[in-house]
């Protein structure tokens, strides 16, 4: 059996996928943290079908969004009304939720580009 792979193209693939990881590692980084997995305790949490939340068809994972109005990518977390400086442990006041508490990985119909 002989081996076809020349030395320059191992060293091209081989160096293609080193220089991959970096990417793939934010990528895998980002999602693990995206949607936090305790709420913060004292804060009024906008829960799926009350109030705001359910005028405005809030899911609390965005990727489960059955709106045609949503696209891949768009979160509470990356939304104009999402108060990033009042965020506690992944968890943020919303102006389109009577400012109750979001998860950053929420998402509803007001969503608005940052």
């Amino acid at each position: 059996m002989e081996n076809n792979v020349s030395r320059r193209s191992f060293f091209k693939f081989g160096l293609m996928g080193i220089a991959a990881l970096p990417i793939v590692g934010k990528i895998s980084s980002a999602k693990a943290e995206a949607c936090p997995a305790k709420e913060p305790a004292g804060k009024q949490i906008q829960k799926e079908g009350e109030g705001m939340g359910k005028m405005q068809k809030f899911v609390a994972d965005a990727t489960k969004s059955k709106e045609p109005t949503y696209k891949a990518g768009q979160n509470c977390g990356n939304c104009k009304f999402y108060n990033k400086a009042k965020a506690d442990g992944g968890y943020a006041p919303c102006a389109m939720m009577a400012n109750k508490f979001v998860t950053t990985c929420g998402w509803c119909k007001a969503y608005k580009a940052v």
